[in-house]
């Protein structure tokens, strides 16, 4: 429910709705202004929805920020979480798609959880759907300032608001260590902001009862912990994991790195335990970034040592058991992913590969077939498969669309994360180059479904045609081909038939450990 203080102003929504309006929420007012992008939308950028997690709150669960007196200026996003992000390589351009991913031009700060709201309340309906983001970056890098992830055009044209959030990353956002009360922090930072909407989005024209969460790669993962992790209080009613699961649960603990990266900053190492965290809190962003900088690896082959650790409240280890018994929020999903994930960390592997220890596969090789399979096909699969086993509606999709302006390489494909673009509407802006016609009418109807699925989680999709996901039945909903916009419904099998083989090879310890969220 919103707070008491914003209840008159609903009433006030009703009638005339000026652009960019202040609108007061339990941060403080934050004036806004027109979208440049869609000039008929409020866009409201860099609000704090936290305390800043500096000093004694560096490793810490988030504080809400209650400020109601407080005034922003909403005209900018907020800094990025501190995170080490990828140099482009040698021959790559320090523009569009591989520039946006490796967030070239961002500034970093530690003091970085703000969220982003995009608002067209003056038509429509009176109460909107809310579709709220979670970005990826396999919990090491990512941002919500990028321009693939621009909320604009689904609230000028599909009537909905949309929030994005960043969240801390790495170590600083997932320490991993026994001495912790709370070691997920960026998973519990996407939670304060999930009930920073809840308790504010009304002021916005939006319905604190239609919350969908959607995310991809580490976000999509976020999403589907966010399902197991909260049940007595979901606040959220619909999910759109893309291109990630809550599929085979977090590590023990990040000991080994941290002693390592501890080691590094004159902290000690394992002789000096607990201690090491304070030590480490009197260090600079520049100098913990430093100490857990990987070396001797391909990009995008590895990740941040720092990752979900299975704490038992919102990471947990055992999600077979978890999918099986139903232990999770009974809201509807809609879940997939694209038909050559590897070909992105293929890409950016050989694009950084000189010199490196490692050697980058090819973006059609069968390792790289296999770990696309294994960490983002067979999980979406036993996701959609265990929301209809407990009676709740799912949809399955594989997005296979593929397009100039998207190429980033030869033979990658429908990349991970290349579907992005098309759920928002921003592939133009994110490559600077044109759509096809036929990108156009695919993006257009993927905008349609993910934001009818958010109006009406439960039955939306099926009025659009959508059958739900039965895996005996022809019901993987195929989205688009090379060059083409045509969606079909297909049989999941041809994908899935390899899952048992990798799922026996994970549990046997001989899969490869490549290829990380």
């Amino acid at each position: 429910m919103p707070s008491l203080y914003l209840i008159p102003l609903l009433a006030a929504l009703a009638s005339a709705w000026e652009i960019g309006q202040t609108v007061p929420t339990t941060s403080g007012t934050i004036t806004g202004h027109a979208s440049t992008w869609k000039l008929n939308v409020s866009e409201y950028l860099g609000v704090p929805y936290a305390q800043p997690p500096l000093g004694p709150l560096r490793w810490a669960a988030p504080v809400a920020l209650r400020t109601p007196s407080a005034a922003y200026q909403g005209n900018k996003f907020g800094a990025s979480c501190a995170a080490n992000v990828r140099t482009p390589g040698k021959n790559e351009s320090q523009t569009g798609i591989l520039a946006v991913l490796g967030q070239v031009g961002d500034t970093f700060s530690e003091d970085c959880l703000t969220l982003n709201v995009w608002a067209k309340p003056q038509t429509g309906e009176a109460k909107k759907a809310v579709m709220v983001w979670v970005y990826g970056g396999g919990f090491n890098t990512g941002n919500s300032a990028s321009p693939t992830y621009q909320g604009a055009r689904l609230a000028d044209e599909h009537d909905v608001i949309v929030v994005s959030m960043n969240y801390r990353l790495n170590v600083f956002g997932f320490p991993g260590l026994p001495f912790l009360p709370d070691n997920n922090l960026g998973l519990l930072d996407q939670r304060l902001a999930v009930e920073w909407v809840r308790d504010n989005i009304a002021a916005f024209g939006g319905d604190p009862e239609r919350i969908t969460l959607f995310g991809e790669s580490a976000g999509g993962a976020s999403v589907d912990y966010y399902a197991y992790a909260w049940t007595k209080d979901p606040i959220v009613k619909g999910f759109i994991p893309e291109s990630g699961t809550a599929s085979l649960g977090g590590a023990k603990d990040n000991l080994d790195a941290w002693y390592k990266a501890t080691t590094k900053l004159g902290c000690g190492g394992k002789e000096a335990g607990a201690k090491t965290v304070d030590c480490a809190r009197g260090k600079s962003m520049k100098e913990v970034l430093d100490a857990i900088k990987p070396e001797g690896v391909v990009p995008a082959l590895d990740t941040s040592d720092f990752q979900p650790i299975a704490d038992g409240k919102v990471v947990f280890p055992d999600y077979p058991a978890r999918r099986a018994a139903g232990s999770f929020i009974k809201a509807p999903m809609l879940v997939g992913n694209n038909d050559n994930e590897a070909g992105l960390f293929a890409v950016l592997a050989q694009a950084g590969a000189a010199g490196a220890a490692a050697k980058a596969p090819s973006t059609s090789s069968s390792l790289a077939i296999e770990l696309g399979n294994l960490r983002f096909t067979c999980p979406a699969g036993d996701a959609a498969k265990a929301r209809r086993d407990a009676g709740v509606s799912a949809w399955r999709y594989r997005y296979a669309g593929e397009w100039p302006n998207q190429n980033i390489g030869p033979k990658a494909g429908a990349w991970h994360g290349s579907e992005l673009g098309m759920v928002f509407g921003t592939t133009e802006r994110t490559s600077n180059k044109p759509d096809t016609e036929e990108e156009r009418k695919l993006s257009a109807k993927m905008r349609e479904a993910w934001t009818t699925f958010a109006k009406d989680p439960v039955n939306g999709l099926t009025k659009l045609g959508w059958p739900l996901y039965d895996p005996a039945k022809p019901t993987l909903v195929l989205l688009g081909k090379p060059n083409s916009s045509e969606i079909a419904f297909v049989d999941n099998a041809p994908y899935d038939k390899n899952c048992g083989r990798l799922y026996a090879a994970v549990k046997g310890g001989t899969a490869s450990k490549g290829f990380k969220l």
